[in-house]
């Protein structure tokens, strides 16, 4: 994609294929894309809209100049999570080959659990998380891990990789998990990083890249539903996660890692 002109209330853009260029409008006001030109291409591009409009969006961030160039990655289909989604129980199907993303009201049955937190203190400049893993049998354990540095952000990630990394040999699995930034990354912006060298719209690197890297082949294969907890909510479960990566990021004691 290629930023002809910045204005105050729109830009002008062109993306191309390598044959066709095609025209795009982006309209700051009411946040869409205009696509006047009639052609295959652009008919394909007018479908993709919503993640033409999120590439622009993204590249904004990054002090957005004419001239320049932005890699994008579209994918036919995708559709991205809506704020009423995360009430839902979110799934994303790995197990053949494409991406089948759906929501449901109800969860799935005999699926192995994961419930996780990540914490930072700031006292310490400490960080920390916690998990705990549920098999249909009954059979729990739990899991957790101590660092120097880091941030609550990079300990929710870690807390999903590790408890993914321990059911490797399992096809379904619930993950939840207080962190929409986790469900965010997983269910969408993965796969638009991977095709993407692992690099933003605007060509910087993904913030936490090599753990997005070692999670994301760990869901190929698998049937992996989400479902958002609100922190402090009075889940059970997910309390301890958060009592315990506290206590992780707080402890002056015991073996830590610096990250």
């Amino acid at each position: 994609m290629q930023i002809l002109s910045i204005e105050e209330l729109e830009i002008e853009c062109s993306l191309s294929d390598g044959k066709e260029n095609i025209p795009i409008t982006y309209l700051l006001a009411s946040d869409h894309a205009v696509i006047s030109t009639n052609s295959f291409l652009a008919e394909i591009i007018r479908n993709l809209q919503l993640q033409v409009v999120k590439v622009i969006k993204s590249a904004i961030k990054g002090n957005l100049v004419a001239g320049q160039t932005i890699n994008c990655v579209f994918i036919e289909g995708f559709n991205f999570l809506k704020e009423s989604d995360y009430q839902k129980y979110i799934r994303i199907d790995r197990r053949k080959e494409g991406l089948d993303i759906t929501t449901s009201e109800t969860k799935m049955k005999d699926i192995h659990k994961i419930y996780a937190d990540g914490s930072y203190a700031d006292e310490t400049k400490q960080s920390g998380y916690s998990g705990f893993i549920e098999n249909p049998d009954g059979t729990q354990q739990i899991f957790h891990r101590s660092f120097i540095n880091g941030n609550s952000n990079l300990m929710e990630l870690l807390a999903v990789l590790d408890g993914l990394q321990r059911l490797q040999s399992v096809e379904k699995i619930q993950v939840n998990t207080d962190s929409r930034f986790v469900i965010r990354g997983l269910v969408q912006w993965v796969h638009f990083w991977k095709f993407n060298n692992w690099q933003t719209a605007y060509g910087r690197e993904v913030k936490f890249a090599k753990y997005w890297q070692q999670i994301e082949p760990l869901c190929e294969g698998k049937l992996i539903e989400f479902k958002w907890i609100k922190g402090h909510s009075g889940n059970e479960k997910q309390d301890f996660c958060h009592q315990m990566a506290g206590e992780c990021a707080r402890n002056s004691d015991g073996d830590f890692t610096t990250i």
